[in-house]
């Protein structure tokens, strides 16, 4: 990817509906998609980080690692004639368009049949590219799972990190991008209550005029690099999410001194997703581009703010157990603080036991919380410096 261009991902929302019209109608399926074996067989010079994005009816989508391999998407709720679309592409780090290779679609998803051979993929112009493998098992929707939204995401939990470096921001430290999928988002946050870019607020005002004209990924990308600049390192680590313990283990822990940083965040939670990144004063001044950046420019999100880590028992205790402190800190989507309770029950959904506490920004607790964080980081830092 070009030093001076920022990564935009682009992904479609789920539906709005909350219970489907017929409820006698309704699947839940577990797509598996087996993929490597066959991508080998394809005439793939040139190709070297293939990947693919399957669609549901356009209302939801699932973006495939670097494995390509048996990898598992679990849809709740989708009508009897929902549509697969598989398209399949070469990522390209060094430009800002990834290579289309082929497709596939599979018409009847609920009653499928797989091919012995696999699907054929097809180019832009008609040509086979190869065959591609997946299995799809579907069953009627029970009682409890038609109370969900239309195509609800119901797992696995995966996560994805890139690392990038600042540019023009006088740092050689290298920070990371997270992006967490979490199950049944849409049940605790319904459409009728996202939360808007706050108009009052003189960035959003900014950025929202800048955002009128854009229409394509490529003007998407000139905002972005408007407002923020970074060179892509590495977007290589990825894998699933099992357990609050995991989620300690594979993305909150330094993975050099697998020990957990005093560090703050901040966040957003779109449709799909979590995803987070680390703030530094130096580089993430701008509230605006924190949060906006996150949300690739939405105009409604479900939720954003803040969040902290901190020993469960206090500062003293650093080895004991950790916990996650939220807030709603977020001059550009101004978030309520009365969903925190629906944040909290969606974290211990998708991690049950994990530790996790909320907060009003407006809360002097968080205040005081955030403040021995910083003395903790400070004096972590220094020790950092004598070791050196």
């Amino acid at each position: 990817m070009s030093s001076q261009s920022i990564p935009i991902y682009t992904r479609p929302l789920f539906s709005t509906s909350t219970i489907h019209d017929d409820l006698f109608d309704n699947y839940d399926i577990v797509i598996i998609f087996h993929s490597s074996q066959n991508f080998s067989k394809m005439n793939t010079i040139g190709y070297v980080n293939l990947y693919f994005v399957a669609t549901i009816d356009d209302q939801i989508s699932f973006t495939s690692t670097s494995k390509l391999s048996d990898e598992e998407w679990i849809i709740r709720n989708i009508p009897r004639d929902a549509k697969l679309l598989v398209k399949i592409y070469n990522k390209n780090e060094k430009g800002l368009d990834n290579n289309y290779i082929g497709e596939f679609e599979i018409l009847n998803i609920i009653n499928y049949d797989a091919p012995p051979n696999g699907h054929i993929i097809i180019d832009s112009y008609s040509q086979h590219k190869g065959h591609f493998h997946l299995s799809i098992d579907s069953k009627k929707s029970s009682n409890e799972n038609q109370q969900l939204p239309r195509y609800t995401f119901d797992g696995p939990c995966r996560y994805s990190r890139y690392d990038f470096l600042p540019i023009n921001h006088h740092t050689e430290r290298i920070y990371s991008t997270w992006t967490i999928q979490l199950r049944r988002i849409l049940s605790y946050f319904p459409s009728d209550k996202r939360q808007q870019w706050n108009r009052q607020y003189k960035p959003v005002q900014q950025v929202a005029s800048d955002y009128l004209g854009i229409s394509t990924t490529h003007n998407m990308m000139a905002l972005a690099q408007k407002t923020f600049n970074e060179k892509t390192v590495r977007h290589d680590e990825n894998g699933q999410l099992r357990s609050a313990d995991d989620l300690w283990k594979l993305v909150l822990m330094d993975q050099t001194t697998q020990q957990i940083r005093p560090r703050i965040y901040t966040y957003i939670i779109d449709d799909t997703t979590w995803q987070f990144t680390e703030i530094d004063p130096r580089v993430f001044a701008d509230s605006t581009i924190k949060h906006a950046r996150l949300a690739n420019w939405s105009e409604y999100i479900c939720y954003a703010g803040e969040f902290h880590l901190r020993p469960k028992f206090g500062w003293t205790k650093l080895n004991d157990e950790w916990e996650l402190v939220f807030d709603n800190a977020s001059g550009t989507y101004s978030t309520n603080a009365e969903l925190l309770i629906n944040l909290k029950k969606l974290f211990l959904f998708n991690f049950p036991g994990l530790n996790i506490t909320t907060y009003d920004y407006k809360d002097s607790m968080l205040r005081d919380s955030i403040e021995q964080l910083e003395i903790i980081a400070r004096r972590y830092k220094n020790i950092g410096r004598q070791e050196q």
